[in-house]
C-alpha cells in the first residue's frame, strides 16, 4: 500500500511537471520541432551514456574489493538491473543491485549496501561542486533583475552556491574523521542525536555504520585515486551526455557554461520533484535550462527535453531487460529479490 501510494503521488508529481513543460506549446509545433532533429547525433549520445554505465561499473569494483575481488564483467548485471529499478518507488533500485551482488557473491547485503552509499557521497560531492560552479563563480547567468518575495534571485542562488561549497567541505572532513576516527564520530553523533525517539536513533546508527563499512577502501589511497579518477569519470561523461544533442537541434549557445548548466537545473529539478524514471522533472529542468536562463526556443528546449530523456530511458531500460534475459531471470523473480531487499 505504500509503496503504491508513494508511485502515485510520483506520476501526479510527473503530469504536473511535464503540464508545466508543455502548457505554451502545441501538438503541431512539438511534432514539426521532432522533423528538424539530424537524427545522426542522437547515437553518440546514447553511447556516453552506456560509457557513464562502464565508469560506474569500474568505480563499484574498487569500493567491492575490501568485500571481494569481483571481475567488472560481472557487476553490469546487477548495476543496470538495480538502475532500471530506480524507475520504482523511493529508489528501491538501489536496495535491489545490492541484493542481487551480495545473493550472486557471497556478499552480505550490509556489505555490498554500504558501497553504495559510499558511492552516492562521492556523486553528491561532485554534484555540489558542480552547484558551487554554477551558483557562484558563474552566478552572473541569472538576471539580476529577477527577485522572489523582493529579494534578488541571483543573490539567493550566489549563498545557495556558497552553502554548498560549505557542505562539500563537511563531508569530505565527515568521510576522513569516520574513516580514521570512528568510534569517537559515533560517540559525537550520539550525543546530537539523544532527543530523537530510539527508532530513529537506530535508523541513524545503522546508516553511520553502513557507510563506515563502506569507507574502509578509502584507507588504501591507491583505491582512493581510483575512486576519485572513476567519479570524476563518470561526472564528465553525465554532463557530456547531452552535448551531441546541441548539434542535433542546432542549439544557438553550444558553450561548456551552457552544458553545465543544463547538468545542474535537471539534477536540482529530478531532486526536488521524484518521479518514476524523472519524468517530468527531467524535461522541467532542461526547459528551465535552455528556454528560460539561455534563451533558447521554447517548443525546441521542450523537444530537446524529450529527445534527451528518452534517450537515458531506453539505454536504462534495455541494458537493464538485456541482462534480465542473460541472467534468466523473471519478473516475478525480480519483484521478490526486491521485495527481500526492501525488508
Amino acid at each position: 500500500m505504500k509503496k503504491a501510494r508513494q508511485l502515485l503521488i510520483g506520476l501526479a508529481i510527473a503530469f504536473g511537471a511535464l503540464y508545466y513543460t508543455l502548457r505554451n506549446v502545441s501538438m503541431d509545433e512539438l511534432i514539426a520541432s521532432f522533423k528538424d532533429i539530424e537524427l545522426v547525433y542522437i547515437l553518440p549520445s546514447i553511447g556516453i551514456i552506456l560509457l557513464s554505465y562502464v565508469a560506474r561499473a569500474y568505480r563499484w569494483q574498487v569500493l567491492l574489493r575490501p568485500f571481494k575481488q569481483i571481475p567488472v564483467r560481472d557487476i553490469y548485471a546487477p548495476l543496470m538491473i538495480g538502475s532500471m529499478g530506480n524507475i520504482l518507488p523511493a529508489r528501491a533500485g538501489e536496495f535491489l543491485r545490492a541484493y542481487l551482488l551480495g545473493k550472486k557473491h557471497g556478499i552480505t547485503f550490509a556489505g555490498a549496501f554500504s558501497t553504495i552509499i559510499v558511492e552516492r557521497l562521492f556523486d553528491l560531492v561532485f554534484l555540489l561542486m558542480l552547484f558551487v560552479w554554477v551558483f557562484v563563480v558563474r552566478v552572473d547567468m541569472f538576471d539580476p533583475q529577477l527577485t522572489f518575495s523582493g529579494v534578488s534571485v541571483q543573490t539567493m542562488l550566489a549563498g545557495f552556491g556558497r552553502f554548498c561549497g560549505i557542505l562539500v567541505i563537511g563531508l569530505l572532513c565527515f568521510m576522513f574523521l569516520l574513516v580514521h576516527k570512528e568510534e569517537q564520530v559515533k560517540s559525537c553523533i550520539g550525543w546530537f542525536i539523544k532527543p530523537l525517539p530510539d527508532k530513529w536513533k537506530e535508523k541513524i546508527f545503522f546508516m553511520v555504520g553502513e557507510f563506515a563499512l563502506g569507507c574502509r577502501i578509502i584507507r588504501d589511497p591507491g583505491a582512493l585515486l581510483q575512486i576519485v579518477f572513476f567519479s570524476v569519470l563518470t561526472w564528465v561523461l553525465f554532463v557530456a551526455t547531452c552535448y551531441p544533442l546541441y548539434f542535433a537541434f542546432d542549439l544557438q549557445d553550444k558553450s561548456l557554461e551552457s552544458v553545465l548548466l543544463l547538468t545542474v537545473m535537471v539534477c536540482v529539478l529530478i531532486t526536488i520533484l521524484p518521479t518514476p524514471g524523472f519524468l517530468g522533472s527531467f524535461n522541467a529542468g532542461v526547459l528551465i535550462a535552455l528556454h528560460e536562463i539561455r534563451g533558447e526556443a521554447e517548443v525546441t528546449a521542450i523537444s530537446f527535453g524529450m529527445v534527451s530523456w528518452a534517450a537515458g530511458f531506453v539505454v536504462l531500460i534495455g541494458g537493464g531487460l538485456f541482462f534480465v534475459f542473460k541472467d534468466h531471470m523473471s519478473v516475478q523473480s525480480l519483484i521478490k529479490a526486491e521485495e527481500e531487499a526492501g525488508a
